[in-house]
């Protein structure tokens, strides 16, 4: 029988939920529990006693209970014929979280200078490329310091794109000639600068207490988690000296203020010297991204007010050697070797004075595919297991997920990272995803594997 063009027909079942209004919506990971796993817990710098079975349902750790006590039968495991996957003995680690991203800073340029003629939709496309190697490398969520928007976060958290849970402040904040102005230094020129209102720039350009008032309602109303702002020069841009520090009291005190009466959004800034860090903090700032020039009465000020800091130390030498020995222009090379110089023994400074320090990587472009340096770097100065705080624990403190993220216990997300050796022997192993990650589980849902038994779902 040959229908007549129009008439109904009955829609098949296999295509029902690509008949969804979102059909990229995948439903929940199938529950799952893993036997005999080495549990690393970073808040207490140690191993679970013996082998563990972590239960998940929902995506969502139920339990973690001694395999052995479950084999004596002296605790009853409901699970049923829930799959299981026995781990025979592998080091299971919560997933790993970078403070200090920019994602939309994406690969296929030379340098910044290039990045800045792109177009956004290769932007947004070559985001989904980034946000997916960050995923595989172990890091199963990130906070964007500048660039990337809810729109981005909301792709990421219905399966659309696949990355990293995506914490984001929009665009970052900065002065006219301030380090997100990244428009040539020419006299006369009308505008705000490359960067201002909402470009594909990582930062957009604001002055005086009204415009930054309008600039970050705007930021929040478009569904920043955080504000980030310039409060002193940087490395990559081209008009600013280090020590310039940026921004008025007025301006940054209107800023902190508007972030707390708007749903009590932390405020963090850029700074590198003691006197930015500080006239950000004696303005209502609560987090400092980098710090290289940091003292000790500094360090202790930020321990005493809880204020964090996210150093970013790799990317300095990263940018200098080869493949990248040209990415930055020759001013950009002599601020670099100033502030790579002390970084370290700002991180020891830091860590000494007792203040909550959290991972950053800080890359760029193609630069993105080094972000576990991080690790090997602190590492010269500080101990593996503080250093895995640095990405789980104090991590999640600050982005106020710490009963989601960070940590493997009943209630927490099932992030989990299976590696053949211990992270809390020797940080770096979380440098060499290739040699030990054996698989990468974000809220339950497997992402890559390579354990027997533990097939990827996506």
């Amino acid at each position: 029988m040959q229908l007549h063009p129009g008439a109904p027909t009955e829609t098949r079942p296999s295509l029902l939920p690509k008949l969804a209004i979102k059909p990229w919506i995948m439903p929940l990971p199938e529950d799952l529990v893993l036997t005999n796993a080495r549990v690393v817990q970073p808040s207490t710098s140690s191993l679970l006693a013996g082998k563990q079975t972590i239960s998940i349902k929902k995506g969502v750790i139920v339990s973690v209970k001694s395999t052995e006590d479950l084999h004596k039968g002296q605790q009853k495991d409901d699970d049923g014929e829930v799959k299981t996957v026995d781990l025979k003995g592998a080091y299971v680690c919560p997933g790993l979280i970078d403070c200090h991203v920019h994602a939309t800073a994406v690969p296929g340029v030379k340098n910044m200078s290039e990045f800045a003629l792109m177009g956004e939709q290769d932007i947004n496309l070559r985001t989904a490329y980034v946000l997916k190697e960050m995923l595989l490398r172990g890091f199963t969520t990130v906070r964007d310091c500048g660039g990337a928007s809810k729109r981005i976060a909301l792709a990421v958290e219905e399966g659309l794109i696949q990355g990293p849970r995506l914490i984001q402040c929009g665009k970052a904040l900065s002065q006219t000639g301030g380090h997100g102005d990244s428009a040539p230094g020419l006299s006369g020129g009308p505008g705000t600068g490359c960067c201002g209102g909402h470009s594909v720039g990582l930062s957009r350009v604001a002055d005086g207490v009204p415009e930054v008032l309008k600039a970050t309602r705007e930021e929040l109303k478009a569904g920043a988690d955080f504000i980030k702002i310039m409060v002193g020069g940087g490395v990559a841009s081209e008009t600013d000296a280090i020590e310039t520090v940026q921004y008025t009291a007025d301006e940054i005190r209107a800023i902190s203020t508007t972030c707390t009466q708007m749903g009590g959004k932390m405020t963090t800034a850029h700074a590198y010297t003691v006197d930015a860090i500080r006239h950000a903090i004696d303005n209502g700032v609560r987090g400092i991204e980098h710090g290289n020039l940091l003292d000790a009465p500094t360090a202790k000020l930020m321990a005493a007010k809880g204020i964090y800091l996210t150093p970013t130390l790799s990317c300095y030498g990263i940018m200098v050697r080869p493949p990248f020995e040209d990415f930055l222009p020759p001013e950009g090379k002599i601020k670099n070797a100033q502030v790579m110089k002390q970084g370290l023994q700002a991180l020891r400074i830091a860590h000494d004075a007792g203040v909550t320090i959290c991972y950053g990587s800080d890359l760029l472009t193609s630069l993105h595919a080094l972000q576990t340096e991080e690790f090997a770097v602190r590492a010269s100065v500080l101990p593996s297991p503080v250093i895995l705080r640095h990405a789980t624990t104090n991590a999640a403190q600050m982005l106020g997920k710490s009963h989601l993220i960070g940590t493997i216990s009943a209630g927490t997300y099932a992030d989990l990272l299976i590696l053949d050796a211990n992270p809390l022997e020797d940080i770096t192993v979380l440098d060499h995803p290739e040699d030990h990650l054996f698989a990468v589980m974000k809220q339950g849902r497997v992402i890559s594997s390579r354990v027997e038994g533990l097939k990827v779902d996506v």
